[in-house]
């Protein structure tokens, strides 16, 4: 009897202090942040760093954002973007993988939102004034939009599957990848957190973000998302719990013109060439790729309110909302969205 009690002792003593170590463990997990500037903005990265090189991290992240930029940057005179912009034949230019992939992505997202995504819509960007440090405040005339649409539309690009190469219908098109690079930076950092074998992390650049796994409270990512109040430039918060996905939010609230009292947006409507009218003034979407979000958000923007809230029941698209009419703010968040909200006196961690 005495041997087996003391056995017995011994086997919960070791039981005892198998899981206070295990809780130990679990207490130690450390958290790193790394911030740094990217694609004419910033990036903020959490991640659970235990067993982790830091340092080889941020030099794989680096590498990786320069990467990206030196291919789709359109403020680089020698991009790989650019090279193609400056073509003025129909050769059919080849990309490199990433490119190309995002490039096959948002001719997908084109055809899917009948064209209200569109990486051609520069030119129009351009003469609106939205492309530069400074508006210039100038409405163009009617029939200089009717020339510049001429040279927009990505049903214009003729995309060589085989080749993995692009040729232009006409010489003045071009390409501007800034609606959807984002989010295909934020899922490329995110592999490289994988590739790490990091499973809890926070990924954002520019507002664009990407969340796995739970926070260092073993809580899923807490994200904020801008509600405008009444008055426009007054912000509350709405919280979401993002695990294993991805958000992205896109307004005109912020970035406009007015001239003659007139209220121009920064947001261009492929379609008729002039800035968007409709009350939409801010869209949040969650999608598991990020490059998606951000794509859709844009899309989303021009598309409108109705058009967004049947695209996204017909897609299953969790979406947040933001109208302005008589300049009163109301918000719809569908139930897809709805799940995800959370109690902000609730909300624990990031």
């Amino acid at each position: 009897m005495t041997a087996f009690f003391y056995a017995c002792m011994k086997l919960l003593f070791s039981t005892l202090l198998f899981a206070l170590t295990l809780t130990a463990c679990q207490q130690e997990s450390q958290y790193t942040k790394l911030s740094g500037n990217t694609m004419g903005t910033t990036y903020n990265l959490t991640f659970e760093s235990n067993n982790v090189s830091v340092e080889e991290l941020k030099g794989a992240v680096t590498q990786e954002l320069e990467t990206i930029n030196q291919l789709m940057s359109t403020y680089i005179p020698d991009s790989e973007i650019n090279k193609f912009n400056a073509l003025t034949n129909d050769q059919c230019f080849a990309f490199s993988d990433a490119t190309w992939l995002v490039l096959v992505a948002a001719k997908d997202i084109y055809h899917q939102t009948n064209g209200a995504f569109d990486i051609t819509v520069g030119p129009l960007i351009q003469r609106w004034g939205f492309d530069a440090a400074e508006y210039n405040d100038k409405v163009p005339a009617e029939e200089e939009v009717i020339a510049l649409k001429q040279s927009v539309g990505t049903e214009k690009l003729r995309f060589d599957y085989q080749g993995q190469c692009i040729s232009k219908a006409s010489p003045e098109l071009t390409i501007n990848l800034s609606a959807i690079a984002k989010g295909y930076a934020v899922d490329q950092i995110a592999n490289i957190m994988e590739q790490f074998e990091i499973t809890n992390y926070l990924v954002e650049i520019g507002g664009e973000t990407k969340g796995h796994g739970v926070n260092l409270h073993g809580f899923p990512w807490r994200i904020a998302v801008e509600k405008p109040a009444s008055g426009i430039h007054q912000q509350q918060l709405l919280i979401v719990a993002l695990s294993n996905n991805s958000i992205a939010t896109s307004g005109d609230y912020r970035n406009y013109f007015e001239v003659n009292g007139q209220r121009f947006s920064h947001t261009i409507d492929p379609a008729t060439g002039y800035p968007i009218t409709h009350n939409l003034t801010s869209v949040s979407v969650i999608h598991p790729s990020n490059m998606y979000a951000d794509a859709y958000a844009t899309a989303f923007s021009v598309m409108g309110y109705d058009r967004t809230q049947q695209f996204a029941q017909q897609h299953q698209l969790p979406i947040f909302l933001v109208k302005n009419e008589d300049d009163r703010l109301t918000t719809f968040a569908n139930e897809l969205f709805n799940k995800m909200i959370i109690d902000p006196s609730q909300s624990n961690g990031e």
